[in-house]
C-alpha cells in the first residue's frame, strides 16, 4: 500500500458489436474486486451464438485486455442447462494424438479446424484425456462455441496409487491449480 489513489479504467464490448461501455473506480493500494455493470442487453455464450467480449484494463497507461463470455449454467434433476435451453452434452476424446508433429497444434486456425469438424458432426465438447491442451485450443473453443473438459494429466503407471503422498499426487495437484489459475476464466 503506497498510500496513493489509483484510477483503473475498464471497457467492455461485445466483439461483434462496436459500443463500449467505460467504468471508471479510483482505490488507496491492495487489492479489490469490482463488479462491472454489464446492462439490460448482456449477449449469452453457448454452442449456438458464442458471443465474446473483450475486457480492458487501463492503470498508469498499462492496458491489459481479456475476452470473456457470459452464460448461465444450470442443473434441474438429472439435466444441464445453459441459458436456460437444455443442453445435451455430445463429445468426444481427445488423446493428445498428433502423429505428425508429436504434440498438439499451437495455434488457434488448427484448433478452430478441429472444433468445426467436430461440430460438422454433431458434437459440442472434448474430454482432454490425461492433458490439458494449450491456450489457442481455449480461444478457439470460445470463438467456435464449443465446450472442453481439459484433465490433470492422471495417467499414472499401471501399480502406482494415487492419494498415498508419492510425488505424483503433489505433482497432479498443483498441475491442476495451474489449470485453473491460467484457464479459470
Amino acid at each position: 500500500d503506497d498510500g496513493k489513489t489509483h484510477k483503473v479504467v475498464l471497457e467492455h464490448r461485445l466483439l461483434s458489436g462496436d459500443r463500449k461501455t467505460t467504468t471508471a473506480i479510483s482505490f488507496k493500494g491492495g487489492s479489490h474486486s469490482v463488479t462491472i455493470p454489464m446492462g439490460d442487453n448482456v449477449q449469452l455464450w453457448d454452442e449456438f451464438t458464442p458471443n465474446l467480449y473483450e475486457l480492458a484494463a487501463t492503470m498508469n497507461g498499462h492496458t491489459v485486455t481479456t475476452t470473456f463470455g457470459m452464460r448461465d449454467f444450470t442443473i434441474e434433476g438429472r439435466q444441464f442447462y445453459i441459458n436456460n435451453r437444455k443442453t445435451w452434452i455430445r463429445g468426444t476424446v481427445g488423446n493428445c494424438c498428433f502423429p505428425l508433429t508429436g504434440y498438439p497444434p499451437t495455434d488457434e486456425t488448427s484448433w478452430i479446424r478441429i472444433f468445426t469438424k467436430c461440430k460438422e458432426y454433431g458434437l459440442n465438447m472434448m474430454r482432454f484425456h490425461s492433458y490439458c491442451p494449450p491456450e489457442a485450443a481455449f480461444a478457439a473453443a470460445d470463438k467456435v462455441g464449443f465446450y472442453l473438459q481439459p484433465e490433470g494429466p492422471s495417467w499414472p503407471n499401471h501399480g502406482v496409487k494415487l492419494g498415498v503422498g508419492m510425488s505424483i499426487d503433489h505433482y497432479l495437484l498443483n498441475e491442476t491449480k495451474r489449470m485453473v489459475e491460467k484457464y479459470g476464466n
